[in-house]
């Protein structure tokens, strides 16, 4: 294994349990005690880690705040400029022809203002309120999976809806996410509405999160996805630096 992977599968630790001891790094990596302490302090001149005897630790381990689902009346009112920027830059990535999957949320929704001239475009989404609104735009073929119909998020669920969103092929999927976080991913609040949404990550050839910065260092109820399974994220310009450097560390890139 590079230097690199292994420092990074060890940083990747340190986010997930705040602290890492040398001896067991060293099993598992299959490595000499003085190769990871080399990496260690390799990751300390970059990160916000601290040396101890032994091991390290994440001096300030990032404080998550719990958040509940929302109506989406709630979400459309809430950071809607640095919402339309963000759809905006997503929509710049769409071509006429392609085939592009919108989960769900306010910002997803945006998405669709700026579809004009983009037509062509197959659009498989799972929430009858953006259904209902890529309707107004010519030159879109929609695809909705049926299911119940969550009232609160206008998701559907089930199933008949995975199995659905199984059958596609998708170019580009445009993933709105409730809480991101660092050492947990990407969590959902509504366990129903997991399944649904990793459906669409597994059959999408690029995968992109559409995220204002007040989702960052949030956790809910259900792990839904990993960062690392995300080939971009489309985020506000205060987007941290920490993020930043752990999405470059990935290979992830930020627009």
């Amino acid at each position: 294994m590079l230097n690199v992977d292994r420092q990074k599968n060890i940083l990747d630790m340190l986010y997930r349990t705040g602290s890492v001891k040398v001896s067991e790094l060293a099993d598992q990596f299959g490595v000499g005690a003085e190769t990871i302490r080399r990496d260690l302090k390799a990751l300390a001149a970059e990160w916000d880690i601290e040396l101890i005897y032994g091991g390290a630790y994440m001096k300030n381990a990032t404080n998550s705040i719990s958040v509940h689902e929302q109506t989406m009346a709630m979400k459309r009112s809430e950071n809607y400029e640095a919402k339309q920027i963000i759809a905006r830059k997503a929509a710049a990535l769409v071509s006429p022809g392609d085939t592009i999957a919108l989960n769900s949320g306010s910002t997803v929704e945006y998405i669709l203002d700026y579809l004009a001239g983009k037509t062509p475009l197959n659009i498989i989404t799972l929430n009858v309120n953006v259904a209902s609104k890529a309707l107004a735009i010519p030159g879109i073929n929609i695809y909705l999976p049926g299911g119940r119909v969550r009232s609160s998020s206008g998701m559907t669920v089930g199933p008949s809806s995975t199995d659905f969103i199984g059958t596609f092929t998708i170019d580009k999927c445009f993933f709105g996410v409730s809480a991101i976080n660092l050492s947990h991913g990407i969590t959902h609040p509504v366990m129903e509405e997991v399944e649904s949404n990793r459906a669409l990550l597994s059959v999408s050839s690029k995968n992109y999160v559409v995220a204002d910065s007040s989702k960052l260092d949030k956790q809910s109820l259900v792990r839904m996805a990993k960062l690392e399974e995300m080939d971009a994220f489309i985020v506000d310009d205060v987007f941290p630096q920490n993020y930043r450097k752990y999405m470059a560390l990935n290979g992830i890139e930020v627009i």
